[in-house]
């Protein structure tokens, strides 16, 4: 990994709000024009949630 120590502290905080949601589902993260802590060129990845399936909220 590389990056200045706020956007991989962002990073880091958004797979962190992945691994918590307790009712499944997912979450893209991909570079955007405005995107805060991804840098152009990134490799966009989808993070599943640890408790699989699809969330009922």
């Amino acid at each position: 990994m590389e990056g200045d120590r706020l956007s991989l502290t962002a990073l880091g905080d958004e797979v962190r709000s992945i691994a918590e949601m307790d009712d499944g589902g997912h979450r893209h993260i991909e570079y955007l024009p405005d995107h805060y802590y991804l840098a152009a060129g990134s490799l966009a990845m989808v993070v599943n949630s640890p408790h699989g399936g699809m969330p009922i909220r």
